[in-house]
């Protein structure tokens, strides 16, 4: 598959999904049972690729909320061997996790400062952290460090552009006015 169309412009995520990513109908196979695609308040996407020894692994992702929940939709390719022979994988999974869950988000826009005082959106960057803890260390007999799950989207003016870094701006805005 060559380059996938921007996304950004559509708002609609089937639309979306059509034009930018490579299993537009697993994806959303997978996600109309989970959610009224109606109720979708906002959505954003992303894809990348490595080079593996078979060839070209692609990785996708959607990230929406209907208001109550972040529900995610990810899908990886990969290998596995069985014997002698080596077989392609795609692994494709739904998360669906609380709003109520996510108890900090930073929402962070950095801008270049032209020389006659305009300014440039640089960056969009989104983190999301949750109370859902992933693993803990023991530091002392009375101290454990724990690490609770978090999520970090990005884009740049190279890595998605001017539309997904609004798209990025107005996802952040939206989950903001829907936690509680």
């Amino acid at each position: 598959m060559g380059t996938p169309q921007d996304w950004a412009p559509y708002s609609s995520l089937e639309d979306a999904a059509k034009v930018y990513l490579r299993d537009p109908d697993l994806a959303l196979e997978a996600l109309r049972p989970v959610v009224d695609l109606a109720a979708i308040k906002a959505f954003i996407m992303a894809r990348g690729s490595t080079e593996e020894s078979w060839g070209e692994a692609i990785w996708q992702e959607v990230v929406l909320t209907d208001g109550h929940r972040l529900i995610m939709w990810r899908a990886d390719d990969g290998s596995s061997t069985a014997g002698d022979r080596e077989r392609r994988l795609l692994d494709a999974s739904v998360r669906t996790i609380l709003l109520s869950s996510i108890n900090d988000h930073v929402l962070t826009a950095e801008y270049e400062v032209l020389d006659d005082g305009t300014r440039r959106l640089l960056e969009v960057r989104l983190r999301l952290y949750t109370q859902l803890v992933t693993r803990s260390r023991q530091k002392s007999a009375t101290e454990t460090d724990i690490y609770c799950e978090s999520f970090r989207y990005q884009k740049t003016v190279d890595n998605g552009g001017l539309a997904q870094m609004q798209r990025l701006l107005q996802f952040g805005r939206v989950l903001s006015r829907c936690m509680q």
